[in-house]
């Protein structure tokens, strides 16, 4: 594919590609508790994802004339959106092929990256069943980045106000 982008959008590009790769090194390390399974993320699809990502925002900034940008929330529904399409983390090797979670990868970091963007510290404020289920969406069912924004921004405002953790009860 070829992409015409501005000076800024390329500043932009570079910058949540660096990001994103750290954060995998950092997802690695939880990796490590899942036996069997080798991952690596794929470059060409992480600058696809990445480039995906900053025209899709820059196109909605324009349609809808937001004049200050978007609200955080919304960045991270086209970043959740866009890594789950195009799942730039490839299964290299899945062991015995017991472990579901591999299948599940991309999904599971995308989210766990938006937890990220917007300082929800996962597990602490986030009950299982609530990360399962949005993992699941994320999967399994067909989406845009404008229909998840209310479910991140009630993620977010709910997660900030601990009511989050009685979605289990």
């Amino acid at each position: 594919m070829s992409y015409t982008l501005t000076d800024e959008q390329k500043e932009r590009v570079k910058n949540w590609y660096a990001s994103t790769m750290y954060a995998f090194e950092d997802f690695k390390s939880f990796l490590k508790d899942i036996e069997g399974g080798a991952v690596m993320m794929q470059p060409n699809l992480l600058y696809c994802v990445i480039v995906s990502w900053v025209i899709d925002e820059d196109r909605y900034i324009e349609f809808h004339k937001c004049k200050n940008g978007l609200e955080l929330h919304k960045t991270a529904a086209f970043f959740l959106y866009w890594f789950s399409r195009l799942k730039p983390i490839q299964i290299l090797s899945v062991g015995d092929g017991s472990n579901q979670q591999l299948v599940l990868i991309n999904e599971i970091f995308a989210l766990l990256g938006v937890c990220k963007m917007l300082n929800i510290e996962g597990s602490k404020v986030m009950p299982e069943k609530f990360f399962k289920e949005i993992v699941y969406i994320l999967r399994y069912r067909k989406f845009t980045a404008e229909s998840i924004f209310p479910t991140i921004r009630l993620m977010d405002v709910a997660a900030k106000n601990n009511v989050l953790m009685q979605y289990d009860q």
